[in-house]
């Protein structure tokens, strides 16, 4: 499992101090893009090769709400990994510890036809390290 830890900003919340609930959504990408620097499979690197990960699918079940002056930590996981398509689970912490978010989201490798594309045969030592992080 990866953190990624950040301030809720101004700029992400209603005339309430409310976090606007588009702004997980964001958090989650923040997040996933962090944890896949993190682990050396870089998404810059991964588009060098003419691959792009879009996200299939993205399920989100919320808890409590984040507010300004507000931090919060994004627990981020690679749970499935098929070659192909891959998924990942959040779940968005506040500094108190209380839940604000639980999600999922699914990708896929797809080229620049926009069709899904086998890791193992476009970029193998990535495809390895995908599967080094299903085994951990």
């Amino acid at each position: 499992m990866h953190e990624y830890t950040r301030p809720v900003f101004y700029y992400e919340t209603d005339k309430m101090g409310v976090v606007h609930h588009s702004n997980y959504i964001r958090w989650l990408e923040e997040a996933r893009d962090h944890f896949f620097n993190a682990v050396d499979l870089a998404y810059v690197v991964t588009e060098s090769y003419g691959l792009m990960c879009p996200v299939t699918d993205l399920t989100i079940n919320y808890k409590h709400f984040a507010r300004y002056g507000d931090s919060f930590t994004v627990h981020v996981k690679l749970i499935k990994y098929t070659g192909v398509r891959f998924r990942m689970s959040y779940t968005i912490v506040n500094q108190a510890g209380d839940v604000l978010l639980e999600a999922e989201s699914g990708h896929a490798f797809v080229g620049a036809n926009h069709k899904p594309v086998a890791l193992s045969r476009a970029i193998p030592a990535r495809h390895e390290l995908m599967k080094k992080l299903m085994e951990q």
